[in-house]
């Protein structure tokens, strides 16, 4: 009893003083003399497995399969130099990727934005009017004829008609067509206005709607 004792003190002592001295714990599973290694026996031969340190993801670090303990023993101090492994960091985002992920900013606010919304909503609807017409400027025309002392948006319609007569016409016809909507304009804008008495005269004026007085004079002269 006495010597077993003994020889367990002695197999301590030796463990302590060799730290990668093979201690056996029990079937196919070996430790190093400091603890800091456990050696395992698998399938396919031997694994060496660190008790301090962890692999990226956290988990155990484990080298081999070796063939034999003896393999083991060779690594062993190679594995012992090996620094402890850092703990797993999510990778840090680059500036732009962060810039990517941040939402846009507003947009700032529009000159319709800026209007009373029972304004805001008519400006609108003048301007989705205009857009189904074919006016590919309607947002900049609408902004003229409110901030401008004349109709633009009507003498613009009324332009656009007139034209359309002239696009009907045969090709050949068409120069002398605008020449003779030129003169008419001429009439209609100016002319009306030169009346001698008692003859009457006349004004082409925009009417906001069939229920309004006649609003600002339209002039088609160019």
């Amino acid at each position: 009893m006495a010597r077993a004792a003994k020889a367990n003190a002695t197999s301590k002592t030796d463990a302590t003083a060799d730290p990668d001295k093979l201690v056996r714990q029990q079937a196919g599973t070996y430790r190093t003399g400091d603890d800091r290694f456990e050696i395992r026996e698998g399938d396919v031969g031997w694994f060496l497995v660190d008790s301090e340190q962890t692999n990226e993801f956290g988990q155990e670090l484990i080298q081999g399969p070796f063939a034999t303990l003896k393999a083991v023993s060779a690594a062993l101090p190679d594995a012992r130099a090996s620094k402890a492994a850092a703990p797993a960091r999510a990778p840090k985002k680059s500036t732009k990727a962060a810039r990517r992920e941040e939402p846009p900013p507003p947009p700032p606010p529009t000159w319709i934005d800026k209007l009373p919304k029972a304004e805001a909503t008519s400006v609108r609807e003048l301007i989705g009017a205009l857009e189904r017409e074919g006016v590919a400027d309607a947002e900049a025309l609408v902004r003229r004829d409110r901030e401008g002392l004349l109709p633009a948006v009507a003498t613009r319609l009324v332009e656009r008609r007139l034209e359309a007569l002239v696009e009907e016409l045969p090709a050949a016809e068409q120069t002398a067509a605008r020449d003779l909507v030129r003169r008419a304009a001429e009439v209609l804008s100016a002319q009306g206005t030169t009346r001698h008495e008692p003859l009457p005269g006349w004004t082409l004026v925009e009417l906001a709607s069939a229920a309004e007085p006649p609003n600002r004079r339209i002039d088609l002269r160019k």
